[in-house]
Parts: structure tokens; sequence; C-alpha cells
């Protein structure tokens, strides 16, 4: 119960950035991966950019 309370709170201060992170994030250790790094990491990255 306190874990969902402290993401809550965590989400409530944070606003959009806290919620775009995970997905910029993995966008970018995706975009290191050799074969796989542009058709797999940009729309990744790019649903950071919608959520901002």
């Amino acid at each position: 119960m306190r874990l969902i309370l402290c993401l809550a709170a965590l989400l409530a201060l944070g606003g959009c950035g806290v919620v775009a992170l995970p997905f910029r994030a993995a966008g970018d250790v995706i975009s290191v991966v050799p074969v796989v790094c542009k058709p797999i990491g940009a729309p990744v990255h790019a649903v950071g950019d919608v959520i901002d």
C-alpha cells in the first residue's frame, strides 16, 4: 500500500516527465543494440515525446 501511495504522489508531483522517463530510457537502451536500433528504438522514444 505504501508503494502505491508513493507512486501516486510521485506522479502528482513530477508531472509527465516521470511517466515519460521509462519510455525514453528504454528507447535509448534499445538504440544501442546494433541491428534493431532505429526500427524499434525510435517509436519507443516517440512515446515519451507524446506523453510530454
